[in-house]
């Protein structure tokens, strides 16, 4: 169960800039500015990575609001999910129908009927132009349908450690096998991308969990060691843009920021809610 001490008020914080840098990211895509250099050239375009964050905040949230309430079975199955819906669907639907009302269309109320159930994310190729950016919440929510089955799977700290393992290969598997040719029919030209996938994705989720996990001994750490910890941040940080935006540089580097996240002052926001 979430106590105070699994309270990190940073997290809140650190959504906070993700979803700065991915407004930022989404401005400069949808405009012609002419600007050159590194910030606008390779710095805000990398912005849309932070999703990735989100993903991994996600994973480590919802086990700070209910991994041990699934454990314990202190929570039921109707109640868990109809917290998810509650706290989405409202909002959600409300965007949706705008959307729908200024560019009415038959191709636009079907994808309206999709994001109503929110249910998209296990749609092959979830390429939905109503609301488009809502393919995170659509894989994130597909990530709270399997939310029990993923406390089973961090239960323990040596299968955690298998189950991301697993993970990894199998993103890497998707990139160079599932996702070709011979399994995506034309992804080029359907606007196939392997971060729609909940399998590709999988590895940040538990990367999250694993956090929470150890996330006392973090926590600790990066408390008492501020200054390593902002280094190590910057290390991932020149590491990404050194090395590229891959799979391995961005678990490094979100796994540092929320690890330096943890070592700020507690007593906030876990980041998720367990009501």
């Amino acid at each position: 169960m979430a106590t105070k001490a699994d309270r990190y008020e940073g997290i809140d914080g650190l959504k906070a800039y993700a979803i700065i840098g991915i407004a930022l990211m989404h401005v400069l895509a949808n405009g012609e500015y002419g600007i050159g250099g590194f910030v606008f050239e390779r710095l805000i375009p990398s912005f849309t990575n932070l999703v990735f964050l989100f993903m991994m905040v996600s994973g480590f949230g919802m086990c700070c609001g209910y991994y041990q309430k699934i454990i314990d079975q202190k929570i039921s199955v109707e109640d868990f999910y109809k917290k998810r819906y509650i706290k989405i669907w409202p909002y959600f639907a409300l965007l949706c129908v705008l959307d729908f009302v200024i560019s009415p269309s038959k191709e636009s109320m079907f994808e309206v009927f999709a994001n109503l159930t929110l249910c998209q994310g296990l749609l092959p190729n979830m390429k939905i132009e109503v609301i488009g950016v809502s393919w995170t919440l659509a894989v994130i929510f597909v990530f709270y349908m399997l939310f029990p089955f993923f406390c089973f799977l961090i239960g323990n700290k040596k299968r955690a450690w298998s189950v991301a393992v697993a993970a990894l290969v199998f993103n890497w598997l998707c990139g160079v096998y599932f996702f070709d040719g011979n399994h995506i029919v034309d992804a080029l030209s359907v606007g196939f991308t392997p971060r729609l996938n909940i399998i590709y994705d999988a590895v940040y989720f538990i990367a999250g969990g694993l956090i929470f996990l150890y996330r006392k001994e973090l926590a600790e750490f990066a408390s008492k060691y501020k200054i390593v910890a902002a280094a190590i941040l910057l290390i991932a940080t020149v590491a990404y843009f050194a090395v590229g935006g891959n799979t391995l540089t961005m678990l490094f580097f979100c796994v540092v920021a929320l690890v330096y996240t943890l070592g700020c002052k507690r007593g906030g926001g876990t980041g998720q809610s367990s009501r």
